[in-house]
């Protein structure tokens, strides 16, 4: 990657690393990917690239087995939080070195509360009881296994928590050592964040100010239990937070299903640039269940079509979220074979249409049930309409001549190839089967 990803300056809704609009695509295997090393990590990058992929996300996580943690140890077993575990950075390292190389861009959040939750609190080097660094009830026992119960370590900016702020800054100044030098690095505070402003903010500003100190640019974003509030925080803090992370939406507990997923998208869109001027959706987790996986997740069907709804919707980045694997519960499709045919299935799209350029337009659909299509289109020169499971919805075209093709999404072929008559209510009539992709191009 030869230029550090931003907005598009032409096309703010998209990234951009000096090539004009890129659309991200994504789907692996594990939040925290840079603790995989060597052929492991590296064959499931490729697959990724092969399917067309070019997205992925990296939490600075060390709560699985076989994860290492970023402080080093004494030989009882305590941590030192004034030590780095150089096998950590090392593979940090590693990991955005393999990513360069691959032209993939990274969203790296830098806070999880669930690596702090419960059990995983009991034996963190974060938690005092077991390093030496922290005083004694710096950080208090607050009750209770639910993530909301254990918040002491996330109010250390609120309370002026300074004997742990200090060490909690000392190590996102250390991840930023290591990944200011990548240009294919966005930067996100917080999963699912829920401790309030205050935190979000002090991040936010902690590496816009570090980075404006080495003199490199980069793109800061939260993410919010609710997109609701993620979108908010884009609208009232334009200057700390420049894409929106909306992933929250794209899961049954938290977000919506249907015609209500893209109409809640528009919306936010439509709220986002009428404050602050277009800026990047990420998705960077969609939801939806593999075997085994969490009901509140939703269904793998559901998430192909949160993922075609969000590639048409007008987002920037969109990625499968981990599925199953090494006995983690189940929260999404992840690097399946299924989630990578989507991808490819896009990649062939961009080989006929240029989608950054196709807004949104659902207006020019008819006789369209709610979830029956879906449509982003440049009038007279392109149109893409998604439909998730058949229907009779028409397409008001402009006059011309047009070569229709259609794409089953689910094989990442084309089915399809015939050219049509302008018409202003013409028939989409797409295949009886789920995930259908109608494309129209002008004839020349």
């Amino acid at each position: 990657m030869t230029d550090r990803v931003r907005p598009n300056p032409e096309n703010p809704w998209y990234w951009s690393d000096g090539d004009g609009p890129t659309l991200l695509l994504g789907g692996t295997d594990r939040d925290n990917l840079f603790q995989w090393t060597g052929e492991r990590l590296e064959a499931h990058l490729d697959d990724l690239v092969d399917a067309g992929g070019n997205f992925v996300r990296n939490t600075m996580s060390d709560r699985k087995d076989g994860d290492v943690s970023p402080f080093a140890r004494h030989d009882d077993g305590t941590y030192d939080l004034e030590r780095w575990n150089d096998e950590y950075w090392d593979r940090l390292d590693a990991f955005l070195a393999a990513t360069a190389e691959r032209d993939i861009v990274v969203e790296l959040t830098l806070w999880d509360q669930h690596d702090l939750v419960g059990d995983r609190w009991e034996s963190h080097a974060w938690n005092p009881v077991n390093n030496d660094t922290l005083p004694e009830g710096s950080l208090p026992e607050t009750g209770g296994d639910h993530w909301r119960d254990r918040i002491a370590f996330f109010r250390t900016v609120e309370e002026g928590n300074d004997p742990v702020l200090a060490h909690q800054e000392r190590f996102v100044d250390r991840v930023l050592d290591h990944t200011f030098d990548h240009g294919h690095v966005l930067y996100n505070v917080t999963n699912e964040g829920w401790a309030g402003i205050e935190w979000e903010l002090h991040w936010a500003e902690h590496v816009l100010d570090r980075a404006d100190e080495r003199g490199v640019g980069v793109e800061v974003a939260n993410m919010n239990m609710t997109p609701e509030d993620s979108v908010e925080k884009v609208v009232e803090h334009p200057d700390a937070f420049s894409y929106v992370e909306v992933s929250q939406h794209n899961q049954l507990s938290a977000g919506a299903t249907g015609q209500d997923h893209w109409d809640n998208l528009q919306a936010w869109r439509g709220e986002v640039e009428d404050a602050v001027g277009p800026r990047p959706f990420n998705n960077v987790k969609i939801y939806g269940g593999f075997d085994g996986g969490k009901e509140a997740a939703g269904t793998a069907d559901q998430a192909v079509r949160w993922f075609w709804r969000n590639v048409l919707g007008g987002c920037a980045a969109c990625r499968f979220h981990r599925r199953v694997a090494e006995g983690d519960e189940g929260w999404g499709i992840g690097g399946s074979e299924r989630a990578l045919t989507q991808i490819r299935s896009v990649r062939a799209i961009e080989e006929v249409v240029d989608l950054t350029a196709l807004p949104p337009r659902g207006d020019l659909l008819g006789d369209a049930a709610p979830d029956e299509a879906y449509c982003a289109a440049d009038p007279g020169e392109a149109y893409v309409v998604y439909v998730p499971d058949g229907g009779n919805a028409t397409l008001d075209l402009d006059a011309g001549s047009y070569r229709r093709r259609t794409l089953d999404a689910e094989s990442a072929a084309w089915t399809d190839d015939e050219t049509v008559e302008g018409d202003t209510d013409l028939p989409l009539d797409p295949p009886e089967r789920p995930n259908q992709v109608v494309v129209l191009t002008a004839e020349t």
